[in-house]
């Protein structure tokens, strides 16, 4: 078995995540000026969470994650992958609950813990299948011993760690700019958790 370092970490700020809407696939905004000012503030204190010796550098193919992963890793080559997008929000994306409060079919969105499929939108089921495929994707030669960083989505990481560790999808919420570090071994039967623990964090495993 191979063993991989992955680290997760979540895109900077955006204006619609400044006010709380549902900002998923369809809408691609870029960095706030205030999220662009935290992820260099990131920049300088990067090396202190993520040592030297990064072997690739993975990011979704939206504005606020590879700005995101440019910012922090500009110097490396970055590999876009698709599967990596955020969920499909359908008939919620871009509103936020002040404006959703009322909505029937939301109500009862909510009341299904996010479990219901979003009307236009994605299961979650589906978009954790897709998001795990994102992941194996970034593993790459499941034979190598590798450190991997992987920019993306609040939702990636919960549907990412749900899924390999068999907890609560919401126990994996991350804050912008947040994210998480997963020590993993790698071979051609499978993926196995060895730890898990907040960026900046201790183990959680």
């Amino acid at each position: 078995m191979a063993h991989k370092t992955i680290y997760f970490i979540r895109h900077g700020k955006t204006p619609g995540n400044a006010e709380k809407r549902y900002i998923g696939k369809r809408t691609d905004e870029e960095l706030s000026a205030e999220g662009k000012s935290e992820a260099g503030e990131l920049l300088s204190s990067i090396s202190k969470l993520i040592p030297d010796g990064i072997d690739r550098i993975c990011s979704s193919p939206m504005k606020r994650a590879v700005q995101t992963a440019e910012i922090l890793f500009g110097d490396q080559d970055i590999k876009v992958i698709d599967n990596l997008m955020e969920i499909d929000f359908g008939v919620f994306e871009g509103k936020n609950y002040t404006e959703l409060n009322g909505d029937e079919t939301y109500q009862k969105w909510i009341d299904s813990n996010g479990t219901m499929s979003i009307p236009e939108g994605e299961s979650r089921e589906d978009f954790i299948d897709r998001s795990y495929a994102g992941f194996e994707d970034a593993l790459g030669d499941r034979s190598k011993e590798e450190s991997v960083v992987i920019v993306c989505h609040g939702g990636n990481i919960m549907s990412v760690l749900s899924r390999l560790t068999g907890k609560d999808y919401y126990d994996f919420m991350t804050e912008t700019l947040g994210g998480y570090v997963l020590e993993v071994e790698t071979d051609d039967e499978g993926i196995s958790v060895i730890s898990y623990h907040k960026l900046g964090a201790g183990d959680n495993s």
